[in-house]
């Protein structure tokens, strides 16, 4: 496999990572929204009563980062530092196999 299909292959493998992160974060963003939603109308998943009545300023409890959350953010800047990375290698490549292209014109060129 050549540098630059490795390359390639991380990029891709980033990205893969980066929405896998997205999407949990949006779950946990929805999980806390609907605890939120179901505390201001007083009722819990259940329709029980919940605790603090359905005033939606005192009785909801604040969002927050759940730890599956802060999780996510962790790995979406991990893919973000890889997907970075592995663009500036697929760059390099690119340059070399210019330069390599140029110095093969070049001499031939000179014959």
């Amino acid at each position: 496999m050549s540098a630059l299909m490795t390359s390639i292959a991380g990029l891709k493998g980033a990205q893969d990572r980066f929405e896998t992160s997205a999407r949990r974060i949006v779950a946990a963003g929805a999980e806390a929204g609907n605890r939120l939603t179901e505390t201001a109308q007083g009722t819990t998943g259940a329709g029980v009563p919940a605790p603090g009545g359905a005033d939606p300023v005192r009785g909801a409890r604040p969002i927050g980062f759940a730890p599956d959350m802060a999780g996510a953010m962790v790995d979406m800047m991990q893919a973000e530092n890889s997907f970075k990375a592995n663009a500036a290698v697929a760059g390099r490549i690119s340059d070399m196999q210019q330069a390599y292209l140029d110095v093969l014109g070049s001499t031939r060129k000179a014959r």
